[in-house]
């Protein structure tokens, strides 16, 4: 075995035994600088893989190719930024630390999966261990907990159904497409069901706004930015490699899409919690996302996975401020008047996030969006787009809506000063929405490699 292929086993090995060791003793900083350490070396190891296209396959179920770095790149930085908030926020970041590592471990299986059994067990490792950061997270969280439990059950009952189905029908697990039949077919509409679950499509992302807003906004940074991402990577694979011929289970996705983004935007404009309605607003993103996938083609498959990293940074990053503002007792978008004369920065931020989410020019929401509806206008889908455009415009609504309530004065100013972690995530998450939003090429790349490899791949 070569030594960038035991990278990829002993640094996920390594972060969770440096976690269970730590564990046992109380060094928070010197936990949080290891996590950090170990995720910056696994993103770094991606880039660097990467950028040499370095690649193999282990007993014919994981593959480490350029979509899966793509998404490890992902994941790692995710899950370093959450890493982070769960420090400032967490009651007890070892606790957190240690789950949260196991889950990370997950989502590398299914990022690197060229099986349906290893997509199964990554969302199994990665869901068991969130169930417990969403119970930890704070109390009270046990009805949110049991939420996101009975949802995973359902998800992972009925991506087993199809799984056997699929079997049944083609005697194999591989990710590999196969000639459509009603079998065929009906687990496609399974694997779409569960994974909507996952990915917070409508109409299985009906308790999706309880866990997000019964959660603690860290854990929520984890569910909405990190965890969701591993059920569209999962969709994709599924979809672009296994149903690529079968025109009824693009259609289904089809609908989904636009019933996604009308259900998402609609929805959010009614809420008055801030994570509540943030919660609705990545469900209308996930809409945005599968725009690219019905397409299906290299072009769109990069513009879905260009939005899905825009969109982890925006969410990230908002999701701490929200959880700076939870710490002060400000959960409601009333709450948030004058934000401007408490800190600027944060108003400024939580501001540019939001209008990236909306599709300003020169942030990563726009370029990302610009090329999902520029995908489906090349591939004779303009009518796709038109409606992306509309739910865009639906969006305004209640994102202007925090914002003029940011920037609202009000009669007594309390100014509010921010611990260095909070500060240290958004800017992060601001400095990439505003440098690859202006700069756009190198995620493209990305992208567009990760994209022409996984369509690239032979058909059966």
């Amino acid at each position: 075995m070569q030594s960038y292929e035991l990278i990829t086993i002993l640094l996920p090995a390594l972060l969770v035994a440096g976690n269970m060791l730590m564990r046992l003793f109380d060094i928070k900083k010197a936990q949080l600088a290891f996590n950090i350490i170990i995720l910056g070396m696994v993103a770094a190891y991606a880039v660097i893989a990467t950028s040499y296209g370095y690649g193999f396959q282990a007993i014919n179920t994981y593959t480490i190719n350029a979509y899966s770095l793509f998404f490890i790149i992902l994941f790692s930085v995710g899950m370093l930024l959450v890493n982070i908030l769960a420090f400032s926020y967490s009651d007890d970041y070892r606790d957190f630390a240690l789950i949260s590592s196991f889950a990370f471990i997950g989502m590398l299986l299914v990022a690197a999966s060229s099986s349906i059994i290893t997509i199964f067990l990554g969302l199994e490792l990665a869901t068991i261990p969130s169930v417990f950061i969403i119970l930890l997270s704070r109390k009270g969280s046990i009805e949110a907990a049991a939420k996101f439990f009975i949802m995973a059950s359902i998800s992972i009952a009925v991506f087993s159904f199809a799984a056997v189905l699929l079997y049944g029908s083609t005697g194999s697990f591989a990710l590999s497409n196969y000639s459509p039949s009603i079998l065929i077919t009906f687990a496609a509409v399974l694997f779409i069901a569960s994974l909507g679950m996952d990915s917070s499509i409508f109409p299985f992302n009906v308790l999706i706004p309880d866990v997000y807003q019964g959660s603690s906004a860290y854990a929520t940074a984890m569910l909405g930015g990190v965890n969701k991402k591993m059920g569209l990577a999962a969709l994709i694979q599924i979809m672009i490699l296994v149903f690529i011929t079968d025109s009824q289970a693009f259609l289904l996705l089809t609908v989904l899409a636009v019933l996604t983004m009308f259900y998402g935007n609609i929805t959010a404009i009614m809420q008055r919690d801030l994570k509540r309605m943030l919660a609705y607003s990545s469900i209308s993103q996930a809409g945005y996302i599968l725009i690219g996938i019905v397409v299906a083609s290299p072009s769109g498959i990069s513009a879905s996975l260009f939005q899905i990293f825009a969109h982890m940074f925006l969410f990230i990053g908002t999701l701490a401020i929200i959880a700076w503002l939870e710490r002060k007792n400000r959960y409601q978008i009333d709450e948030v008047i004058g934000l401007h004369e408490d800190n600027k920065f944060a108003a400024f931020a939580l501001s540019l996030m939001l209008l990236s989410m909306i599709g300003l020019p020169f942030t990563t929401g726009f370029v990302g969006k610009f090329l999902i509806f520029l995908s489906a206008v090349n591939a004779g889908m303009a009518w796709l787009a038109i409606i992306g455009i509309i739910n865009s415009v639906i969006s305004v609504f209640y994102y202007a809506k925090v914002i003029i309530a940011m920037y609202t004065s009000k009669s007594v100013p309390k100014k509010t000063g921010m611990d260095i972690y909070t500060f240290s995530v958004i800017a992060i998450c601001l400095a990439v929405t505003l440098l690859f939003g202006i700069y756009p090429q190198p995620i493209i790349s990305l992208t567009s490699g990760a994209a022409a490899y996984l369509t690239a791949l032979p058909k059966i």
